[in-house]
């Protein structure tokens, strides 16, 4: 269809002409009048300084002129003929600041003649903010705030920060351990599990975290009868009270691997689980201040016994299970075939060559099996390296009578499982886990024995013979470290 153009724009003016576009520019030019009203309207606070403009001259007068121009304008202005003193300052500080080379430096430099000014900054607040009205109301709010509100803040913080120590460890929980360590200086692993569990960190009453439920009433006591030696019957307290004993049928049925059917007891569980790490690390440090800095000596088999709950609790297995249940898709059933073939051990499996290794682990997928090699390549071995030498001699390594001797440790941290005993197809699923970490007594101790006997002073021909060391010379040793326990606590 074709349109004329004059007849399309005639259309177009009597659209314009319509009440809702004259309604649209009524708007517009109301919105521009307004926008226009406040820009005039914005006070201006910063004044550049212009000494020709207060003096009235052109910029860039010489100074013939601004002499003359000064002394027309002194005469008009000057206090002593009834000037205004206020603006013959102004006109005095000008003639200065074109004058007066110092001043005019000044003036160029900082925008002002006497130099550098101090910077004023303010902050914008709402009129009724400052106003009489409502200062009684803005006084008693900062009175509220100052004078109640933050003073309760502060010591509802200092109130629950005293209760802990730097260890973020109840300082009732310390004074406990302290109790029953004193009262009974020799424990079993049993006795400590009951000290632990009763750690005030799993009682309502000083933890608001922990949830008390009524189906504990039912669901406990049927976990109870897989548990024979929980010491339920006895009245020592807090032991026996009900949150010690929930607390320990929870931590046998993680160390004994028992699945929970109650996903309320799952939840509590793994609380108890997370936070036990820390007060096993305060119930070390309890003995070992009282073997140290007191009287009462604790018995080396309860020392033993408090290293044991780490990995106990790293590994989830009680201390007489076989440590290779700690590896992935290995149980019980695995195990009798395992030690058929005299492995025992995670040390005794790593060490088998791949082909005899996978024959043990003959019920396991290939899936399954890289999984195993993923967790013995992260697992430690430690191998220690001592030598000794005297200080001062030349002979650094004879021993004399009353000398000083220096004894150097060498800790080198290996992978269990060497890289080099892993099929090429699962090494791809592998990270650096076999890198070597040395931890080193003394960073300058890389020598080997060789360099050092050439760095030995020979001894001259008319020398005597040195005397024998009446020491017996140390020997260097390696020592592989891979009991499981050590290897639990240090993963």
């Amino acid at each position: 269809m074709n349109v004329d153009p004059v007849k399309e724009e005639k259309m177009d003016c009597v659209d314009l002409q319509t009440p809702m576009a004259r309604k649209v520019r009524t708007s517009h030019r109301r919105d521009e009048y307004f926008m226009a009203q406040k820009v005039s309207s914005i006070e201006t606070t910063h004044h550049e300084y212009d000494p020709y403009a207060i003096l009235g001259l052109d910029a860039g007068a010489d100074v013939a002129e601004v002499k003359k121009k000064y002394r027309d304008l002194s005469k008009k202005h000057h206090p002593d003929r009834g000037g205004d003193p206020i603006e013959f300052d102004k006109i005095a500080k000008a003639y200065q600041a074109l004058t007066d080379d110092e001043a005019r430096e000044n003036w160029e430099k900082y925008g002002n003649p006497d130099g550098p000014t101090a910077k004023t900054f303010g902050i914008a607040l709402p009129k009724w903010l400052v106003s009489k009205e409502y200062g009684l109301w803005v006084l008693a709010f900062y009175g509220l705030i100052f004078m109640i509100v933050l003073p309760v803040g502060v010591g509802f913080w200092w109130y629950n920060s005293i209760k802990y120590n730097h260890d973020k460890v109840l300082l009732d929980t310390t004074q406990l351990f302290f109790y029953f360590l004193h009262k009974t200086p020799k424990m079993e692993i049993n006795r400590m599990l009951m000290v632990l569990t009763g750690a005030l960190e799993v009682w309502k009453e000083h933890n608001k975290e922990i949830v008390e439920r009524e189906t504990d009433d039912f669901t406990l006591p049927t976990l109870m009868k897989h548990y024979p030696n929980l010491g339920e019957n006895k009245k020592e307290k807090p032991l026996s009270f009900p949150y010690a004993l929930k607390a320990r049928i929870l931590a046998y049925a993680y160390l004994g691997r028992h699945d929970l059917e109650n996903d309320d007891l799952d939840v509590d569980q793994r609380y108890i689980i997370s936070r036990v790490l820390r007060l096993v690390e305060e119930m070390i440090s309890c003995t070992q201040q009282l073997t140290f800095y007191s009287q009462a000596k604790v018995p080396f088999e309860t020392m033993k016994n408090v290293f044991k709950l780490m990995p106990m609790f790293t590994q989830a297995l009680w201390p007489k299970y076989s440590p290779l249940l700690q590896l992935p898709h290995i149980g019980e059933q695995n195990l009798g075939f395992i030690k058929r073939n005299k492995v025992h051990t995670c040390a005794q499996l790593a060490r088998l060559d791949d082909v005899k290794r996978r024959q043990v682990l003959n019920s396991l997928s290939d899936y399954q099996y890289r999984d195993v090699l993923v967790v013995l390549s992260s697992m430690p071995q430690l191998q220690i390296e001592t030598s000794f030498e005297v200080l001062g001699e030349e002979d650094k390594h004879e021993v004399t009578a009353k000398c000083l001797v220096t004894l150097k440790v060498k800790l080198t941290r290996r992978s269990l499982l060497d890289k080099d005993n892993i099929p090429d197809d699962n090494r791809k699923d592998f990270d650096d886990n076999s890198d070597i970490e040395k931890i080193s007594g003394d960073e300058n101790e890389g020598d080997d024995k060789k360099e050092q006997e050439d760095k030995k002073p020979k001894r001259k021909a008319w020398e005597k013979q040195p005397k024998k060391a009446k020491g017996k010379e140390a020997t260097l040793r390696e020592v592989s470290v891979l009991s499981e326990p050590v290897l639990g606590q240090l993963r």
